[in-house]
């Protein structure tokens, strides 16, 4: 007796779409470049896709993609704020069946887009010690 299985459907994620910022990161690439990796989960799914941008020549460029569609602003490297953003990118699949971000999608042509479906991070803000006020306020 011969047995199959049925492989489950999963949905065609590629195209425009809306996507979330799971999480960003600051790391070294194997190069010894700064980096930054970003996990982005797509509309109507529980996956990561991770997206790299890395110090080079289209590093100011690929910043200004990313804080243009994720409404970021620009210039804010503190990356932990970059978590719960939403945007919205081009997907594809590459030649071994990976899901990649082609490109970031600005603001104003995201539009048009369906809104986020799923589970999203809460969006992250930091305190700066500055604005507690000042060490008179401190019980110690």
């Amino acid at each position: 007796m011969e047995l199959t299985y049925k492989r489950e459907e999963t949905p065609d994620l590629t195209g425009a779409r809306r996507c979330v910022v799971i999480s960003a990161e600051v790391k070294l690439s194997k190069t010894g470049k700064t980096m930054i990796e970003i996990g982005l989960r797509p509309s109507g799914s529980k996956i990561s896709v991770k997206y790299f941008i890395v110090e080079g020549p289209y590093w100011n460029r690929n910043l200004t993609q990313f804080y243009d569609s994720f409404n970021v602003e620009e210039g804010n490297l503190e990356v932990v704020t970059w978590v719960g953003a939403e945007g919205a990118a081009n997907f594809i699949t590459d030649e071994n069946g990976y899901l990649k971000v082609k490109n970031f999608i600005r603001k104003d042509r995201a539009a048009d887009l369906p809104p986020f479906e799923g589970e999203k991070p809460e969006r992250q803000t930091i305190t700066k010690f500055e604005e507690l006020g000042g060490d008179e306020d401190l019980p110690f």
